[in-house]
């Protein structure tokens, strides 16, 4: 088995509805990425539960709004934590899949 086979080998398969007009994009986030998320969403809790320890936020004392709102603005300023929780989907991407997410990546991040 070769290193293509094994990455899709570990995703998880989730179920997408099939429509014939649907964009290149589309078809990468429903065929990709929603499968490598779903794979590395424990992960990526407990990055970020790391990420508001470090920083001394208590996150679980946070209202829905408030933690959606710290979320945001600590992916778009904190560079560093943004690239990675991408190198974490990255990292699981094929040779032909990140040459799609590359084409793309403005799109996609």
């Amino acid at each position: 088995m070769n290193r293509t086979d094994k990455i899709k080998a570990c995703r998880p398969n989730i179920l997408t509805n099939v429509s014939n007009d649907i964009t290149d994009q589309e078809q990468f986030q429903n065929q990709v990425l929603r499968p490598i998320l779903k794979l590395q969403n424990k992960l990526f809790v407990n990055l970020f539960l790391n990420y508001c320890k470090a920083h001394k936020i208590n996150f679980t004392m946070l209202s829905n709004e408030q933690k959606e709102n710290y979320i945001e603005h600590t992916l778009q300023k904190d560079v560093k934590h943004k690239a990675l929780f991408l190198g974490t989907v990255v990292g699981l991407f094929t040779l032909e899949e990140f040459q799609t997410y590359s084409a793309y990546q403005k799109h996609f991040n």
